[in-house]
């Protein structure tokens, strides 16, 4: 699937050009990689979203299978406007566990893209989970004065 670099939309098999941008697609997005100044670390771009919560869920996970994340905001200031690029919140991990976290996220997003889309169904650390209503719950009685 061919990737826009600037709005890093993805697009259908076969597009050459991003409608939006009118930019050349790209097979792959390109990421960036940082240098740690305190231990020599290059810490690499894995992935970016414009939603803080989903960095913090995507760090979360990394971090669950042993791979240390970090969060680097780069959202503009002037809310609620998301302006694309300017709007990044990256998340990056250690250049050696690169391919490990990148094989965890696409097998992730298999996970989730298999499951059932409906209300009942909730994914827990342990899998997936069922919700049920065993009964419902009345609203207690107000007191009366």
């Amino acid at each position: 699937m061919p990737y826009c670099p600037t709005c890093k939309q993805a697009w259908p098999d076969g597009e050459k050009e991003c409608p939006t941008d009118h930019t050349p697609l790209v097979e792959e997005l390109p990421y960036q990689s940082v240098q740690s100044d305190a231990d020599g670390t290059t810490w690499v771009e894995i992935a970016s979203t414009g939603v803080d919560d989903r960095a913090r869920i995507i760090k979360g996970f990394l971090d669950a299978e042993g791979i240390p994340a970090q969060i680097e905001n780069v959202k503009f200031s002037m809310e609620p406007i998301n302006f694309g690029t300017m709007g990044d919140i990256r998340i990056y991990v250690r250049a050696e566990d690169e391919e490990r976290a990148q094989e965890l996220l696409r097998q992730r997003e298999a996970d989730f893209d298999r499951l059932e889309d409906d209300a009942d169904t909730i994914v827990t650390d342990e899998g997936t989970a069922e919700i049920t209503e065993d009964e419902e719950i009345a609203p207690e009685p107000a007191e009366k004065e």
